[in-house]
């Protein structure tokens, strides 16, 4: 067989002189051997089977015995080639290649394309496959990514107030059961250093914004209530919780806050921006806050809706007392 006929035959072949010398090389496998390269160990080394002094002998003996031959380039991109190899008479051996699992990798590198190939190989549509898998894994990682921001959305939603992004009820519930599980872990641990783990619950209601509804609308009550919402997050710390509960009331839980100082004067605080007035729709909104407080270091064994009756208890307090101002419930 001509060199031409085994070049049209078998375009990844190497046909090897008894001295290991390249005799003939496939157009496809000249692609990957360096200028003025002579023999086999000049561009590629002998991975299987396994190197001896001379890899001629050890390619004669994979011959005999139908071994699997490994080649891997000695320059850049260090490609692995594997085939078999048949004894061509006069020492002589001629090797049949392909790349396996580096054939995406050869064809991107070497930029080969269909017609550097046999006819009867499946190159091109083992490359397509494996394009089409890479392509679906892609897509399948880009729908799996949309579903968990979709669930965290979903999430998000259930808990949230959809006028001023606040938690809502379900969300006050779930935030005030992890306070008390905090507290009570932290009461049966006695840290001793004067921590107690506890909590504050705030009930805060706007006062006059029933007026703002009547006068100037809906809409302008929804802009007072997102302002509202606004002031009481940048009071508050990002450990506490902020939800809205009712139409214009919102509770509050302050982590680790059990002075009765302290409380009241963020209450000032949040009363006194409460209280400046807003410009809403080119109309002139005042309204106040009345507050009412349950601290969790009040109770033996604080429960939620025994808290929440006492903070709003101490709201009405307030209301009663002339509104604009905050009251600490003190236990019996």
């Amino acid at each position: 067989m001509t060199p031409a006929m085994l070049a049209g035959l078998l375009p990844m072949h190497l046909l090897l002189a008894a001295d290991g010398a390249i005799e003939s090389a496939g157009p496809t496998l000249r692609k990957m051997l360096p200028d003025g390269v002579r023999k086999l160990a000049e561009a590629f080394v002998l991975t299987r089977p396994v190197p001896q002094d001379d890899d001629h002998q050890a390619l004669q003996m994979a011959a005999r015995t139908s071994e699997r031959v490994m080649l891997r380039m000695v320059d850049e991109p260090r490609l692995t080639l594997r085939g078999h190899a048949i004894e061509a008479g006069d020492g002589r051996l001629l090797l049949n290649l392909g790349f396996g699992i580096s054939l995406a990798d050869a064809v991107r590198e070497l930029e080969l394309k269909d017609s550097d190939f046999a006819p009867s190989e499946l190159a091109m549509e083992l490359l397509f496959l494996h394009e089409a898998n890479r392509a679906v894994m892609g897509e399948l990682s880009r729908f799996n990514l949309r579903l968990e921001e979709a669930r965290e959305v979903a999430e998000t939603q259930a808990f949230s107030d959809p006028l001023t992004g606040l938690y809502n009820r379900r969300g006050l519930e779930l935030a005030l059961t992890m306070a008390l599980r905090s507290a009570a872990t932290a009461r049966m641990q006695d840290m001793g250093d004067g921590s107690t783990g506890g909590f504050a619950l705030a009930h805060l209601d706007l006062d006059r914004f029933k007026e703002v509804n009547d006068q100037f609308g809906h809409a302008s009550g929804d802009q007072v209530l997102c302002r509202v919402a606004q002031i009481l997050r940048s009071e508050t710390r990002s450990n506490d919780t902020v939800a809205r509960v009712g139409g214009d009331e919102f509770v509050l839980i302050l982590a680790g806050m059990t002075s009765a100082d302290a409380l009241t004067r963020l209450s000032e605080r949040i009363i006194a921006e409460i209280e400046r007035p807003m410009v809403v729709d080119r109309h002139e909104c005042r309204i106040s806050a009345s507050i009412g407080i349950a601290m969790s270091s009040h109770y033996p064994v604080p429960e939620a809706e025994r808290m929440l009756a006492d903070a709003d208890a101490a709201l009405y307090r307030s209301k009663n007392a002339g509104r604009a101002r905050a009251t600490l419930h003190e236990p019996s």
